[in-house]
């Protein structure tokens, strides 16, 4: 028996341990391989790519037509056959993570906090604009402020803009100056963002993958294995960054158990990239055949995959 016997059930039952949803896993796959592919795909290809993962064609049925309905993706219609692509909102939604997904290192902190006032925003967009500003890693230190350490606006300013609301809210760029309120900001971080919760998040996720790694021989496995293990392993990661903050170093624990996590995904991802491509690009169809090569931005990812 060879050592990647059952490992397509190994992580199907993984799947199911961690109640991934059929439509998340869709996202995904959507962001970390079909933007990068042309970015439209076949249903009948979306089908085969998530039936190893468990889902049965009805399951990636209802989950393209939610995702359409909620904007995520949208449909061409082809004769008798339909393709999908993420719509452009998608598309900036998922660039915004995959900058913190892919990053090949964690950026500098100059010492300097982003802080966003809600001054004027309409009753009905203020919880949708609250919970953007929570997944891209703010919190409130006080009533109706949210901070963030960094002096990156990039994300910000895309939101405020697609939004429509520049003008209804105040920016502002704060330091501590002071080893008190160092020490006290330090602590509001560990409470408002639940550091402690965070790292056993990201130590799960490096238990199963050292454990998953060294049963299975990463070089030996086929293309379409490879394309499955990319995938879980990205969706895995994907889940936690959508509630990791993206805090400086200067502000975590010793230590950051987050770092081995993206250290591992990176290696990892670099040993799944050829077996993942020859499958995405010879199994997996478009309007015009094969999916087309990868993207030069692809080949970008975690500082360069070559």
């Amino acid at each position: 028996m060879s050592k990647n016997s059952n490992f397509e059930h190994s992580l199907e039952q993984h799947i199911k341990a961690t109640n991934v949803s059929c439509r998340s896993m869709a996202v995904t796959l959507f962001g970390d391989c079909v933007s990068q592919h042309g970015g439209w795909i076949w249903l009948g290809s979306l089908i085969e790519a998530l039936a190893p993962f468990g889902f049965n064609e009805r399951s990636v049925r209802t989950a393209v037509y939610r995702l359409v309905q909620s904007e995520w993706l949208e449909v061409k219609k082809i004769g008798r056959k339909s393709y999908y692509c993420f719509t452009e909102s998608a598309k900036s939604h998922y660039e915004r993570a995959a900058r913190r997904i892919y990053v090949s290192e964690p950026p500098d902190w100059n010492g300097k906090w982003l802080l966003v006032l809600p001054v004027s925003i309409p009753e009905e967009k203020k919880e949708e604009f609250r919970k953007i500003l929570l997944w891209q890693g703010f919190n409130t230190l006080t009533n109706g402020v949210y901070a963030h350490p960094s002096s990156d606006r990039r994300s910000l300013d895309e939101t405020l803009i697609e939004q429509k609301l520049s003008k209804d809210v105040a920016i502002f760029s704060a330091t501590t100056d002071d080893l008190y309120s160092q020490a006290v900001i330090k602590g509001l971080v560990n409470e408002k963002w639940d550091i402690a919760e965070l790292q056993q998040f990201y130590q799960n996720f490096l238990d199963f993958y050292r454990v998953l790694k060294d049963r299975i021989d990463l070089e030996a496995l086929t293309a379409k294995e490879g394309f499955m293990l990319r995938t879980v392993l990205l969706h895995d990661y994907r889940r936690i960054q959508l509630r990791d903050p993206d805090l400086p170093s200067e502000i975590l624990p010793n230590g950051w158990v987050g770092y081995e996590a993206q250290d591992l995904l990176k290696r990892m991802y670099k040993t799944l990239m050829y077996p993942s491509l020859d499958y995405v690009e010879h199994q997996l169809f478009n309007a015009h055949g094969t999916l087309p090569s990868a993207s030069t931005k692809f080949f970008s990812r975690f500082g360069g995959l070559t």
